[in-house]
C-alpha cells in the first residue's frame, strides 16, 4: 500500500489540483488551435491548396508520434533541483509559445513553395516543442502523489478543463474566419495567437509552481525492444491499436473539415462554438455512464457499441440541412457520445492488455503499451486530416470564395460525414477480432496474483521458483511459505467491513494461535483523520469527476499507463511487505491479505460483516460520533478499501469466494467468532505448530522441489 503521509493517502489541496489542470488549458490553447484550425488557416489565409495542406497535416502528426518517443526518452534522464517534470513547464513553455505563433504568422507575399515550407517547418517544431511540454505534464500527475483517488481528481479536473477549453478556444477563434479577405486578416490571427501563448505560458507557470514532485519515479522506462517482444504475442493489443487507427482517423478528419461545414454548410463560422459545445456535452455525458456500461456489456461490446453510436453520428452530420443549426448540435451531440465513448473504453481495454502481455510473455510494459497506441493514434490523426483536405480539394473546395458550389459542399459533406463513418465501420468491424472478454481477463489477473507472490517469495529466500511450490496440499494451496523443514506456522487474513470487530478479533486469535498480529496498513482512525477533506468534500461532484478521469484529453493513454504503472509498482511493494510480516506466521488484518496469500500453505483467509446498524452501534461507541456520521464514516472507508483494493489489485475484496470463512459477527459474541477461526484454523492445518519459531533463512538444501 502506499505510505500514510499527507501526500500520499488523498489530501492533495483543491488548490494544487486546480493548478494542475490549468497546465492542460495551457497544452489546449495551442494544441486544439493546431487541431481545430489549422486546415482553415492554411488554405484560407496562407493561400496553400486543400491537398498540400491535407499532407502538412498528415505528415507532420505523424511526426508528432515519433516527437513523443524522443521526448519520452529524454525526460526519462533529466534530473534537477526541480525535479525531472517541472522543469520543462519552467523553460520549454516559452519555445513552444513562439512556434505556435510563427505557425500562424505566415508573411504576406511569400511564394507558394516559401508559404509551404514556412508552415512545414514551424508545424514540425511546434509539434516537437509540444512533445517535450506535454509529455512532462502528462507524466507530473503520478509524480505528484500515489493515491489513486488523488490521481483521478488530477486527471478528472484536466479532463474537464481539456473540455472547456476547447469550447472557449472556439468561440474566440471560430467566428475570425467569416471573413478571411479582410486586409489585416494575418495580423489578426498573429496578435490572436500571440495572446494565446502568453496566457498559456502564465498557466504553464502557475502549474510548476504549485505542483511537487513528491514521489520518486518508479516505473519501468520505455524499452522498445521490450515493448516488441510484448507486442509480437498480444493479439488484444494488437487489435485495439488497429480499431484506434480507424476510429482517429474517422474523428480527426471530421474535426479538420469541421470549421468548413460550419461556414459554408450552415452558414456561420461563429456557430462551430454551438457544435463544440454540444460534442463536450456528450462525451461528459457518456464518460459518467462508462463504469456502468462496462460492468453491464463488458468493455468490447461497450466500445463496439459507442462505435455504432459514432457511424450514426456521422451519418446525421451528412444529412443535416444546409442551416440547420438545431439538426447538427443533435448531431455533434451524438458524436460526443459516441467518440467519448469510445475513447473511455480504448483506455480501459488498453490497461488491459498491459495485463495480458506480462501474463502471455512475462513482460510488463505499460509505457511500452502506451508508446504504441500513442503512435498509431497520431498516425491515425494524421491520416484523418490528410484524407479530408483530399476531399474537399478534389471536390473543389474554393479558399476565401464567399460560398460553394453545389460540388463542393458535397465534398465537406462527405468528409465530415460518410468517409468518416465509413472508418469508423473499419473500427467497429476490426473490434471483433478482440479476443480478451471480462471472464477471461479475470482468469488473468487470478493466475498473475499467483505468479507474482511465488516470484516474491522466490525473490526473497533467493532460491528457484520451482522449489517455492507444492502439489502436495489437496486444497489448491500450492505455494510455500517457509521450508517444510521448519514447520507451518499459522497464517489468518481478516479483511472486515468497517465496525464488523477485526480490530478487537483479531489480536485474540494471534494470542490463541501463537503468532504476531499485524494491523491494518492504516486504522480505520488514520483514514478518518488522514482523509478529512475527503470526508468533507467527496461529495457527488468530486465522485463524479473520478468517472471522467480519462475522458477528453488528448493522451489519456499516457495518463492511463502512468497511473497504472504506479499502482502496479505500489501492490509489489505491499507483496513483498506482507510476505516478509507472514515469514513467521501472522494474523494480518487488510493489507489485501486474501489475494496476495490466496494460495498459500498454512494460510486461512476470514471475513467479517455484521448487519449496518449493528456496525454504526459499534462506531459509535469507540469515537463518540452520533449515528448519522458514524454511518457516513462506515460507507466512506468501506467504499474507499474497496476502491484502493480495486486500483491496486484489481479484485473485489467483498467477494466471498476469495475466503475460508465469512462471518456475521453481529449474532455471535467476539469471542466466539475468535473460538471458531481458531477451531476452524487448526481443524483445517492440524499440522501447523506454532512452536516452529526457527528463523534461519533457508538454504537449498532445506527448499523442498516441487
Amino acid at each position: 500500500m502506499a505510505k500514510t503521509s499527507e501526500k500520499a493517502t488523498g489530501t492533495l489541496s483543491g488548490g494544487q489540483v486546480f493548478s494542475y489542470s490549468l497546465g492542460d488549458v495551457a497544452n489546449n490553447l495551442t494544441f486544439m488551435m493546431t487541431s481545430m484550425f489549422l486546415m482553415v488557416y492554411m488554405t484560407d489565409i496562407a493561400g496553400v491548396s486543400a491537398g498540400v495542406a491535407g499532407t502538412i497535416y498528415g505528415v507532420t502528426k505523424i511526426w508528432a508520434g515519433i516527437a513523443d518517443l524522443i521526448a519520452g526518452q529524454t525526460v526519462d534522464r533529466t534530473n534537477t533541483r526541480w525535479g525531472r517534470l517541472r522543469p520543462w513547464l519552467l523553460f520549454g513553455s516559452t519555445p513552444l509559445a513562439i512556434v505556435f505563433v510563427l505557425l500562424f504568422s505566415v508573411p504576406a507575399g511569400l511564394s507558394p513553395a516559401l508559404t509551404i515550407a514556412w508552415i512545414f517547418l514551424f508545424d514540425a517544431l511546434f509539434q516537437l516543442a509540444y512533445s517535450f511540454v506535454n509529455i512532462p505534464y502528462g507524466s507530473l500527475s503520478a509524480a505528484m502523489t500515489q493515491d489513486s483517488v488523488d490521481r483521478s481528481k488530477l486527471s478528472g479536473a484536466r479532463s474537464i478543463a481539456n473540455s472547456l477549453t476547447g469550447v472557449a478556444l472556439s468561440a474566440v477563434v471560430a467566428p475570425q474566419f467569416q471573413d478571411t479577405t479582410g486586409d489585416n486578416i494575418r495580423l489578426q490571427f498573429t496578435l490572436t495567437t500571440i495572446g494565446l501563448g502568453i496566457v498559456a505560458i502564465i498557466l504553464y507557470l502557475i502549474c510548476f509552481r504549485n505542483a511537487k514532485e513528491v514521489v520518486p519515479r518508479s516505473a519501468t522506462p520505455i524499452s522498445l525492444k521490450r515493448t516488441f517482444a510484448m507486442i509480437r504475442r498480444n493479439r488484444p493489443l494488437i487489435v485495439l491499436c488497429a480499431a484506434a487507427f480507424f476510429l482517429l482517423a474517422s474523428i480527426f478528419m471530421m474535426n479538420a473539415v469541421a470549421m468548413y461545414y460550419a461556414r459554408y454548410v450552415l452558414g456561420n463560422s461563429a456557430w462551430y462554438t454551438f457544435l463544440t459545445l454540444a460534442q463536450v456535452v456528450g462525451t461528459i455525458l457518456i464518460a459518467s455512464l462508462v463504469p456502468g456500461i462496462t460492468t453491464r456489456f463488458g468493455k468490447r461490446l461497450g466500445y463496439i457499441g459507442a462505435a455504432i453510436v459514432t457511424i450514426v453520428a456521422f451519418v446525421l452530420i451528412y444529412l443535416v440541412p444546409g442551416g440547420s443549426l438545431a439538426m447538427a448540435i443533435v448531431a455533434w451531440f451524438v458524436f460526443g457520445i459516441g467518440s467519448g465513448g469510445t475513447n473511455a473504453l480504448m483506455f480501459a481495454m488498453q490497461a488491459d492488455t498491459v495485463d495480458y502481455g506480462e501474463w502471455k510473455t512475462g513482460l510488463r510494459s505499460e509505457g511500452g503499451s502506451y508508446s504504441i497506441l500513442s503512435f498509431i493514434r497520431k498516425c491515425g490523426q494524421g491520416i484523418g486530416g490528410w484524407a479530408g483536405a483530399a476531399i474537399i480539394g478534389a471536390f473543389g473546395y474554393v479558399a476565401q470564395a464567399e460560398s460553394q458550389s453545389g460540388e463542393a459542399l458535397q465534398g465537406i459533406r462527405l468528409a465530415t460525414g460518410l468517409v468518416p463513418a465509413a472508418f469508423a465501420v473499419a473500427a467497429t468491424v476490426v473490434m471483433i477480432w478482440y479476443n480478451l472478454d471480462s471472464q477471461q481477463h479475470k482468469d488473468i489477473v487470478r493466475d498473475l496474483h499467483a505468479r507474482r507472490s511465488v516470484g516474491a517469495v522466490s525473490s526473497t529466500f533467493a532460491v528457484d521458483e520451482a522449489r517455492v511450490r507444492t502439489t502436495q496440499v489437496g486444497d489448491a494451496r500450492d505455494l510455500l511459505l517457509r521450508p517444510p523443514s521448519r514447520g507451518v506456522l499459522p497464517v489468518v487474513t481478516i479483511f472486515e467491513r468497517e465496525g464488523a470487530g477485526a480490530s478487537d478479533i483479531a489480536p485474540a486469535v494471534a494470542e490463541r494461535l501463537g503468532v504476531t498480529y499485524v494491523a491494518q496498513k492504516f486504522s480505520s482512525d488514520q483514514v478518518a483523520e488522514a482523509d478529512a477533506k475527503l470526508l468533507v468534500s467527496e461529495n457527488a461532484f468530486e465522485r463524479w469527476l473520478s468517472t471522467v478521469s480519462y475522458s477528453g484529453t488528448q493522451d489519456a493513454d499516457l495518463a492511463r499507463a502512468l497511473d497504472s504503472a504506479e499502482d502496479h509498482s505500489v501492490a509489489e511493494r505491499n507483496r513483498q511487505e506482507v510476505l516478509r510480516l507472514v515469514e513467521d506466521g501472522a494474523v494480518i488484518v487488510g493489507r489485501n491479505g486474501a489475494l496476495v496469500l490466496g494460495r498459500a500453505v498454512g494460510a486461512l483467509h476470514v471475513r467479517l460483516t455484521a448487519p449496518m446498524d449493528k456496525r454504526v452501534e459499534r462506531v459509535m461507541s469507540k469515537t463518540g460520533l452520533d449515528a448519522a456520521a458514524a454511518e457516513d464514516r462506515i460507507l466512506f472507508e468501506d467504499r474507499v478499501r474497496a476502491q484502493m483494493s480495486k486500483n491496486l489489485y484489481q479484485w473485489n475484496p467483498h467477494t466471498d469466494e476469495y475466503y475460508d470463512l465469512v462471518i456475521n459477527t453481529g449474532t455471535v459474541t467476539y469471542d466466539q467468532v475468535v473460538e471458531m477461526i481458531v477451531k476452524y484454523y487448526r481443524a483445517k492445518y492440524p499440522e501447523a505448530d506454532p512452536g516452529a519459531t526457527d528463523t534461519a533463512p533457508p538454504t537449498d538444501d532445506q527448499t523442498p522441489t516441487s
